[in-house]
């Protein structure tokens, strides 16, 4: 009877320590996950702190203290997660392509998806021409301070040329479903097909169709769907 009592006590004990660190661990996740939550906060709340900034004064204007001011943060909370001035824009255009800060690259969101799933390349087109206007849209003002940054800091070129690249693989991309659904133009090859879609949809022709012809972003829209078919698909 005592070796039973002596038995329970401690299995007792295992339970009631087992749950313990059980509860512990939970309130550890729980700590870390809004820990989490509050950085990611801080994180946007400084990126759109500097987007306005750069977009109202202009890179060269915009220092990182007043990034800080406007953020409501210190200043070594903003040198900490950026290091500098260049990398709050590099990331302020990051998150203009994608709409968000969600870390799920534009070739995996579900627009694109649906496009991959579009059976007739003249659809494709369509719902490309959508996903392109928005990010055109998105990354305007971005771009306009980019191109009045180089000016400032021949250092941002090499940013340009970044995004560029990046510009010319999801084009890349983009054509490659289309040809997956039927021919290109007769003699195109996907590399002019990806020149092509990135000449046209390219954040200095969006500018100057946009503010030095006066057209809508829906009219860029439709533009882009007639252009595209125009020059990458065979005649109807």
């Amino acid at each position: 009877m005592v070796r039973y009592a002596v038995g329970l006590y401690q299995y007792s004990n295992t339970v009631l320590i087992w749950l313990d660190y059980t509860e512990f661990m939970e309130d550890v996740k729980t700590s870390r996950g809004r820990r989490a939550r509050q950085a990611a906060a801080t994180r946007q709340r400084i990126i759109e702190a500097a987007g306005r900034l750069f977009a109202e004064q202009g890179y060269a204007a915009t220092t990182v203290n007043a990034v800080a001011v406007e953020a409501d943060v210190a200043v070594e909370t903003v040198y900490a997660r950026f290091k500098n001035k260049q990398n709050l824009l590099e990331a302020f255009l990051d998150e203009s392509i994608v709409g968000d800060a969600e870390p799920v690259p534009l070739l995996d969101r579900p627009a694109v998806q649906a496009v991959r799933a579009a059976g007739d390349q003249r659809e494709q087109l369509k719902l490309l021409a959508r996903i392109m206007r928005g990010v055109l849209e998105r990354n305007a003002s971005v771009h306009a301070v980019l191109r009045s940054a180089i000016a400032a800091d021949s250092e941002l070129d090499q940013l340009a040329s970044v995004d560029d690249a990046r510009r010319k693989a999801t084009h890349r991309a983009f054509v490659e479903m289309i040809a997956d659904r039927g021919p290109l133009r007769d003699g195109l090859s996907i590399g002019d097909a990806t020149d092509t879609m990135s000449s046209l949809a390219n954040p200095d022709t969006y500018a100057y169709l946009t503010q030095r012809r006066g057209w809508t972003p829906a009219r860029v829209e439709r533009w882009l769907v007639d252009s595209l078919a125009l020059l990458l698909l065979p005649p109807l």
